[in-house]
């Protein structure tokens, strides 16, 4: 498995107020497996986070900028590790304010998992990095 060192992850926040967020795949290989997550992925070599948000969103949900507005929350910094090798991991967390639900198609994961704004994340199967995100959100939304 191959980690980036630059990620970009998006919650979708729903035009009812709750938040949208994937159900990973349980595919050998992929960071995260079975557990739930944000949309995103790698910063491609000469594309800035904003980009790579943009891209990641349509590639993973089939969402287009006239049913959402990204909004770019904060970089936090996570350590992975990789086999015996660990790093820091730069996390650029964004969130999209979906206008129309109805335009999404999950591309990617098992599927689209709808939270209320207030879900004990530690309570939840997701990764630390997940769950750091999530916190930031909480706090962004406050």
């Amino acid at each position: 498995m191959n980690i980036p060192q630059s990620i970009v992850r998006i919650f979708l926040l729903l035009p009812n107020g709750h938040i949208g967020a994937q159900l990973r795949d349980n595919i050998p290989g992929i960071a995260s497996q079975g557990m739930l997550s944000t949309f995103g992925g790698g910063v491609d070599s000469g594309e800035s986070p904003q980009q790579a948000a943009l891209r990641e969103i349509e590639e993973e949900t089939c969402l287009t900028t006239n049913y959402y507005k990204m909004e770019f929350i904060t970089t936090f910094t996570h350590l992975m590790t990789q086999k015996y090798r660990k790093f820091l991991q730069k996390n650029h967390l964004f969130f999209a304010r979906v206008s129309d639900c109805d335009q999404r198609e999950i591309k990617e994961g098992v599927g689209f998992v709808v939270l209320r704004k207030d879900v004990d994340f530690e309570k939840v199967n997701a990764a630390e990095g997940t769950q750091m995100a999530w916190k930031l959100l909480q706090e962004y939304l406050k």
